[in-house]
């Protein structure tokens, strides 16, 4: 009798501990420019990113005006740990005054003992109407951080 409620106190355990893996761990913290970060990491794959990325915009058309800020950093889907992961959506592009631009995202994140470390890109362009069709901007954007994490 004790034997068999070893085993199935045992087999419990095992199932509530798998539970509790599968829905992995949480990291945040801030990256080295200072933004609040955090993003989940299950087994071997690393998602739900939100962070801001410092960005700049240089107009390409003939006037060569910049733009500088923060730009939001969210990817969708998830990325190998240890391997750099693409994306790309169509999302708001804080740098375009909110208005959806393509961004394509380049996530890399590798396990440092406890903790996570990563480097962060985003990229996209989008278009400004001038006084007519032929006098548009078009504004090429990028920012970039990297970042130390401890799981939370």
């Amino acid at each position: 009798m004790t034997k068999v409620m070893t085993t199935t106190v045992l087999a419990l355990l095992a199932l509530a501990f798998g539970a509790a893996s599968a829905q992995g761990a949480a990291y945040a913290g801030k990256t080295r420019d200072g933004s609040s970060i955090r993003l989940k990491v299950v087994g071997s794959r690393v998602s739900a990113i939100k962070t801001s990325v410092p960005a700049s915009c240089v107009e390409t058309t003939g006037s060569f005006a910049t733009r500088a800020g923060a730009e939001l950093f969210q990817p969708p889907g998830s990325f190998a740990l240890g391997r750099a992961g693409r994306a790309r959506a169509l999302q708001p592009a804080a740098m375009n005054g909110g208005i959806r631009a393509t961004k394509s995202y380049t996530v890399e994140v590798r396990r440092a003992g406890a903790k996570l470390t990563g480097t962060l890109r985003v990229s996209f362009s989008f278009l400004r109407p001038g006084v007519d069709v032929y006098h548009s901007y078009v504004f090429v954007c990028t920012g970039s951080t990297r970042f130390s994490l401890a799981a939370r």
